[in-house]
């Protein structure tokens, strides 16, 4: 005769942990012992009652008893947990003829209690499902972020306001705004759709405990506490050089260049205005990648040419491979530039500085560096030695040039141009007529109302023919590329000529 047994799916039971009101004594030591050491994970067996929810369950095997009852196979599976659902919980029996299953209800507090009708006896093959509450009464939360110590999720209570979820929360920050937190809602319509409503309430007089404030929570809303504007966000900028009082100085709101200056007790008599140097991070990281797309683009188009390196001759082709070297030495040194970050601005007496255009509203890790003059002119690439002169206040370019023994064979004596102690770069006048970008008009040469030609800091720069280089009229952007590394690294850039 084949064993008869039941089976108990109780809410992950704690083993040999009987709940209260479950039997006690002889009783339950006589059910205890008729439970089998069985206790397996199963899938749900929907032929014989079982839902998907129970998937994760274990499902207990129990032998069936002479008059055993629902209370002793609870007993028997090791009591009930918790978070079990004491209302109701279900019976699965199956008919052993026709294999029909039949649910039937129970009170399982009242069956725990001892109640007779409700504590109904046992059949073969019999199925007891007690339910989680959770399964009943879901779990609802509240939630709060910003300015609080610890946002997150917290569990809701019935009657909590906004003043307990904030204490929850670890109480406000120093950085909290409190005339403006905000509360959103879920609400139900006509149960079809939810809406999300806004409130604003004073966080301040919710604190103190103001009622029409400090709002009653529903489950799942969330509050928002703002952050003042700029808390902890501080910015900075650092003067150096020929000022009294160098340093690195915070920044209030539209503060400009003029008022640091003031702030760091102007210059020194040996402040050298002209050659004033100032650099800004923003300006850094565009001029950056600025330079790494060119390099890029050079990259590609060398890429293509040396996969297409055909000649007629075998001196046709080492000529091409040679050229294909040069470039790639060439593209090579480019990758060594450093963006400095320099604009060009120019520094004056701070009275006449206030409300001119150089007078920029400053930026966090803006610097400004003023030097002494150095009284040094230098002169490079295509004359015969490259020189750091002496400067001479009447001297002109030519002047400079033959001090450094004069242009060489292959000198672009037309483009001939000056890299500015300010930072800028800008093509010597060559004719009796010359245009002054400063001024946007054209000017007699030796009248113009610019300031002079060759100062002390400057740099003369004698480039040479790019038809000595026949690769470089290849290079499209070869006007850019030399353009940038005068102004944003602040490199003089020289190719090496042929011997």
């Amino acid at each position: 005769m084949a064993k008869r047994s039941v089976f108990a799916l109780i809410c992950s039971p704690r083993r040999g942990t009987p709940s209260e009101g479950a039997g006690s004594g002889e009783e339950a030591e006589r059910v205890r012992g008729i439970r089998t050491e069985e206790m397996e994970r199963m899938k749900p067996d929907f032929s014989k009652g079982e839902k998907p929810a129970e998937r994760a369950r274990p499902r207990i095997r129990i032998d069936l008893a002479e008059n055993m009852t629902i209370r002793d196979a609870i007993t028997a599976a090791g009591g009930l947990t918790r978070d079990a659902h004491l209302v109701e919980a279900e019976l699965y029996r199956t008919d052993e003829g026709t294999k029909k299953i039949t649910l039937i209800r129970f009170d399982v507090k009242k069956v725990l209690d001892g109640d007779k009708e409700s504590d109904l006896l046992l059949k073969d093959l019999d199925r007891i499902v007690v339910h989680s509450a959770f399964g009943y009464d879901y779990k609802r939360t509240v939630s709060v972020d910003g300015a609080v110590l610890k946002p997150g999720v917290y569990p809701y209570a019935e009657n909590m306001r906004l003043k307990d979820l904030i204490f929850a929360a670890g109480n406000i920050l120093e950085s909290a705004y409190l005339d403006g937190a905000e509360v959103s809602s879920q609400v139900i319509v006509d149960d079809k759709r939810v809406l999300t409503v806004h409130k604003t309430v004073n966080l301040r007089k919710a604190l103190a405990g103001a009622p029409e404030e400090n709002l009653v929570l529903t489950p799942y809303d969330r509050v928002f506490v703002k952050r003042l504007s700029n808390w902890g966000r501080e910015r900075f900028a650092t003067i150096s050089g020929e000022v009294r009082f160098p340093g690195t100085y915070v920044l209030k709101e539209t503060e400009r260049l003029s008022d640091v200056i003031e702030r760091a007790g102007g210059y020194k008599e040996t402040a050298y205005l002209r050659g004033a140097v100032f650099t800004r991070q923003s300006v850094k990281e565009l001029q950056r990648k600025n330079l790494e797309e060119m390099i890029a683009r050079m990259e590609r188009e060398l890429l293509a040419e040396s996969s297409t390196v055909t000649s007629a001759s075998t001196e046709g082709v080492e000529a091409r491979k040679i050229e294909l070297q040069q470039k790639q030495a060439f593209i090579a040194s480019l990758k060594n530039l450093k963006a400095t970050g320099r604009m060009t601005v120019r520094v004056v007496h701070v009275r006449l500085l206030k409300g001119s255009r150089f007078d920029i509203e400053l930026e966090n890790g803006d610097s400004l560096y003023i030097p002494m003059n150095n009284r040094v002119v230098n002169v490079m690439g295509a004359v015969m030695s490259n020189a750091s002169l002496v400067y001479a206040d009447k001297a002109g370019p030519k002047d400079y040039v033959l001090m450094a023994g004069g242009y060489s064979k292959y000198a672009d004596v037309k483009n001939t141009y000056v890299l500015k102690v300010d930072g800028s770069a800008r093509k010597l006048p060559g004719g009796a007529v010359n245009w002054s970008g400063s001024n946007e008009r054209w000017e007699l040469a030796g009248f113009d109302e610019s300031e002079r030609v060759i100062e002390s800091g400057d740099t003369i720069v004698v480039p040479e023919k790019l038809e000595r280089i026949a690769w470089l009229r290849e290079i499209k952007d070869i006007a850019q590329i030399m353009a940038s590394m005068a102004t944003a690294t602040g490199v003089v850039y020289l190719i090496s000529r042929a011997p």
